[in-house]
């Protein structure tokens, strides 16, 4: 547990790093958007992709990245059934704003920060679940979600071509390809692996930093005030993981 604590701990003084960056304007705001998108098609995609292919591809890896498909898409149903019913008919979220309350309860974002964070703490093993439970993630947020913010538009109708342009983003896409060479046991030249390995070492840093700089471009105190969204921001983060303990904690899984 102090490990993890102590991981916890240094990350988010990386982020407090990249706050100071932003106040001090070392750095100039216009530029963190440039080191999102390095961190979304070039780091993070090199970070899945060894991730993945160095796995062991045998029996047991398969039945446990089934049961991470199915236990994902039952945490995406239960989270936004949940979402949806709190904001209905607990806290009366008004129709107009109901589909984006019930949105950011079920959403959530593994890529950026999530992947990280997860590989910094819980190590390689963990971080392929969570790359499987990211691939179940993507589909949800490009079909479900834009069904969701649309709630009471009756002019907007749902596009499949939306959804598969926008399943076509650089994780998704790294993600099939990492699997089907692990399960054809496909590597690439070791220098090749090694220059793409270095380059997804600097995610992590990285990403915190620029949840850093974008926190110190932010209102804290205004987003603080809107009593039902921190609510329901503590409700999502103490309820939907107890729900799911005390599911999974019943179901015929690998533990």
């Amino acid at each position: 547990m102090g490990i993890i604590f102590s991981k916890i701990a240094a990350i988010f003084l990386i982020m407090a790093a990249g706050i100071l960056i932003n106040k001090t304007k070392l750095i100039p705001s216009e530029a963190t958007p440039y080191f999102v998108t390095m961190l979304v098609w070039v780091t993070t995609p090199c970070m899945i992709y060894t991730k993945i292919t160095t796995r062991v591809y045998d029996e047991s890896l398969f039945e446990v990245t089934v049961q991470m498909f199915l236990l994902s898409i039952l945490f995406f149903i239960l989270s936004t059934v949940v979402g949806y019913f709190l904001c209905k008919k607990v806290f009366n979220v008004p129709t107009e704003d109901l589909g984006v309350y019930a949105t950011s309860f079920g959403g959530i974002n593994n890529g950026f920060m999530g992947f990280p964070i997860t590989q910094a703490i819980f190590g390689q093993t963990i971080f392929y679940y969570m790359v499987i439970s990211n691939i179940c993630l993507n589909v949800y947020i490009y079909s479900a979600c834009p069904i969701l913010l649309h709630i009471g538009d009756k002019k907007k109708k749902f596009s499949a071509k939306y959804l598969i342009k926008n399943l076509l983003n650089p994780a998704s896409l790294i993600c099939f390809v990492s699997l089907f060479m692990l399960v054809m046991g496909w590597q690439i030249p070791s220098v090749m692996f090694e220059t793409v390995d270095m380059i997804g070492s600097i995610t992590v840093p990285l990403s915190m930093l620029v949840v850093g700089m974008q926190l110190g471009q932010s209102n804290a105190l205004k987003v603080m005030k809107n009593v039902k969204l921190v609510v329901l921001s503590i409700l999502k983060m103490g309820l939907i993981p107890l729900l799911m303990f005390l599911i999974v904690n019943w179901l015929p899984i690998d533990p």
